[in-house]
């Protein structure tokens, strides 16, 4: 079965085109996509936020919504110890950052950081 969800430039959006799945909302598209749930309204003003459909594609913006922390690469920085200072994973800080895919990492680049929310802890520990 081909996975609904698509990831692709869409022309005169800024993001990429979500294919709307059973039990989708605005909501959740916007944890699950690291923005804000007013910037995909704003890009789909033609959406009935009470009545997704199945098979409708959105634009979902391509940065997250948080405010931009930056760090400072060192000499000899590599990508895993920058993501282990940082405590994040690869694909968050490639979101903020497209000169990760560069194989290695100049004195001086300045990287986005994302923000990481603390989470509440669940009530059974």
């Amino acid at each position: 079965m081909e996975d609904v969800q698509k990831k692709r430039p869409v022309i005169g959006c800024k993001g990429y085109v979500h294919v709307i799945k059973e039990g989708d909302t605005l909501y959740k598209l916007a944890r699950q996509y690291d923005v804000r749930l007013f910037d995909i309204m704003r890009l789909n003003p033609y959406v009935n936020v009470y009545n997704l459909q199945i098979g409708d594609e959105i634009c979902i913006p391509t940065m997250p919504a948080q405010p931009d922390k930056i760090y400072v690469v060192n000499e000899g920085d590599t990508i895993g110890q920058v993501l282990e200072r940082l405590d994040v994973g690869f694909d968050a800080l490639a979101r903020w950052n497209p000169t990760l895919l560069e194989v290695e990492l100049p004195e001086g680049l300045v990287l986005k950081r994302p923000v990481i929310q603390p989470r509440e802890q669940s009530e059974e520990s």
